[in-house]
């Protein structure tokens, strides 16, 4: 029990940490848009749909979309509503937010802009191996922080997502070669 109020303390700390010491006018604008671009996983789904039209990149597109499938089965729709974290703009209303307050239903633990980034991102590096590997090891990563910077998660919750995603994208990179093998065997 130590052990959890500690690890409880070091999530609040940290993310009043970030609250004080990083949060800046110049800075807010860019994680904004960071934050903006992880919703419902749209930069993701872009990518996917690119990759999926260029034949070298089509297993990987159909990968990144199992990942995100992953995503949202087992970070929205389970996780989330078995954990039932509150956020910490919930947790604590009076720090000022940049961006809407979300419903108190709408909870914190997994994050899935973490989740789903880091997801895509796996089953893209597994697939890719080039040069965008570290960009999209970046971008995952600038969605993930931008939500404890606007302060919608904690970093447990960012943390949880990543490892989830992860997971889920190297899962979704051997399913996607399983299927093709399947499509091969059926033509």
């Amino acid at each position: 029990m130590i052990i959890v109020g500690w690890l409880i303390a070091l999530d609040h700390n940290t993310v009043f940490w970030v609250q004080n010491n990083l949060v800046n006018s110049m800075i807010t604008p860019f994680m904004k848009n960071l934050s903006w671009l992880g919703n419902t996983g749209r930069i993701w789904i872009l990518l996917g749909v690119i990759l999926l039209c260029i034949r070298k990149y089509r297993r990987t597109g159909i990968a990144v979309f199992i990942a995100l499938l992953f995503s949202l089965i087992i970070g929205d729709d389970l996780l989330k509503h078995t954990v039932m974290r509150s956020r910490p703009c919930i947790d604590y209303p009076w720090v000022s937010l940049h961006l809407h307050m979300p419903a108190t239903n709408n909870y914190s633990f997994p994050s899935a802009h973490a989740f789903s980034s880091f997801a895509a991102a796996s089953a893209m590096i597994k697939g890719i191996r080039s040069r965008w590997v570290l960009l999209t090891i970046v971008l995952a990563s600038g969605i993930a922080f931008s939500r404890v910077y606007l302060f919608m998660h904690y970093p447990s919750d960012v943390l949880a997502g990543a490892f989830l995603g992860i997971a889920s994208g190297v899962a979704a990179w051997y399913l996607s070669g399983k299927l093709f093998l399947c499509y091969k065997k059926v033509n």
